[in-house]
């Protein structure tokens, strides 16, 4: 059966970040159903009086909604390039607020958060097809010749064998002259803070509805009567939650599958200023390693920033702005006989009240030397990547 690009990206979201850091041949294992773009985050679960809700502080200035999606995918090359649909951002038109009690209607306006930006992150690459391109969104197309061109273009997905990455869809685009709209597909999706135009009131309750088409998502946003007091002084800082050592780990091997595995292992902790603490469960945070030498088994450039990595399992997700291990511990890994020095850091906060998050000074860590017997003399091909299963999710 035919399936379009689009289709197979849709389905493909979840893998082609990892895949295109694996070893070539590395197997995509099974796809999961595309999920839906849209959600509140921070909300704890419904009962049977009140839909999904939460607690901010009075200073709180709305919502957070992730519009984690991307425009339709027309052709992708495995350099990350990538010919796409008209993005279509989120509208604050989709948002309706209503106060608890007094039944007053409230317009909302949406905040686009460059959380990306600020971690030295961007969506790159996003090429706007032209009007005979576009209709190759639809399957009914599939047989047009641009379409066809479109669809070989796309073969090459990351994880096959090649000396380097092949240019070829951004070499096409740039004949065909199509317009690069990176920075729009940045401005259009990701993490939006929903507000309401006139501000919340401390004490009160506001009910806020999504609306996409049919699809519709209810969230209650409780105003805390004490605010978040922010003190420039006050630093978050990442320190170390246990001494560094040797441990037996359920790691990837390749596609959805995982292994055991002896790694270095240093235990991590996020600390948070006191003022923060009784709001931990609504805070964003993304740790980062840098190594200061090659590591045999870290899939790191040396002296770059990167985010931990995970694997979940067949669709099995991990809440943004959180990790595996949650409340903000984290672990990082290294080769058993040999690990790297690295440094780490960490960017936190609460979006619902600031615009930006708190970028922590770097920690230095060391591993000791392996001790005899510590680790095994011949070391599976493993990839020292969280293996996340489907218990977890």
């Amino acid at each position: 059966m035919y399936r379009t690009v689009f289709s197979l990206l849709k389905q493909m979201r979840c893998h082609l970040a990892l895949v295109s850091m694996l070893l070539p041949g590395a197997a995509l294992g099974c796809f999961c159903p595309p999920q839906e773009a849209g959600q509140f985050l921070h909300l704890a679960a419904a009962t049977a009086k009140h839909p999904a809700s939460v607690t901010l502080p009075a200073n709180a200035r709305g919502i957070l909604f992730l519009f984690d999606d991307y425009p339709d995918a027309l052709a992708f090359g495995d350099d990350g390039y990538s010919i796409v649909s008209v993005p279509i951002p989120l509208s604050a038109k989709q948002f309706h607020i209503r106060e608890h009690g007094s039944g007053r209607s409230l317009p909302a306006r949406l905040v686009r958060l460059r959380v990306e930006k600020q971690m030295g992150k961007q969506r790159e690459g996003y090429f706007l097809g032209n009007a005979q391109m576009q209709q190759c969104s639809k399957p009914a197309n599939a047989g047009l010749t641009v379409c066809r061109t479109l669809e070989a273009l796309g073969h090459d997905l990351p994880g096959r064998e090649q000396e380097a990455p092949d240019n070829k869809v951004k070499r096409f685009a740039l004949e065909h002259g199509l317009r690069d709209i990176s920075e729009e597909v940045d401005a259009a999706y990701g993490l939006y803070r929903v507000e309401a135009r006139d501000g919340f009131k401390p004490g009160k309750i506001y009910q806020i509805e999504y609306r996409d088409g049919k699809r519709r998502l209810k969230a209650e946003l409780r105003m805390d009567r004490r605010s978040l007091a922010i003190d420039g002084k006050a630093m978050f800082t990442v320190g170390t939650d246990g001494a560094a050592t040797r441990e037996n780990l359920l790691v990837a091997r390749g596609g959805s599958c995982d292994i055991r595995a002896t790694l270095a292992t240093q235990p991590l902790r996020l600390v948070l200023p006191p003022a923060y603490e009784p709001y931990r469960p609504q805070l964003l945070y993304f740790m980062q390693h840098q190594l200061l030498q090659a590591d045999r088994r870290i899939f790191t450039p040396v002296g770059r920033f990167a985010s931990f990595q995970y694997l979940p399992a067949l669709c099995v997700t991990i809440p943004y702005g959180s990790s595996f291990h949650g409340n903000g511990r984290e672990l990082a890994i290294g080769d058993c006989q040999s690990p790297a020095p690295r440094q780490i850091k960490a960017y936190a906060g609460m979006l619902e009240v600031e615009d930006s998050l708190h970028e922590t000074a770097a920690l230095g860590i060391t591993f000791p030397a392996e001790k005899p017997g510590q680790c095994p003399k011949m070391m599976d091909e493993v990839y020292p990547i969280y293996f996340v299963p489907a218990k977890a999710a």
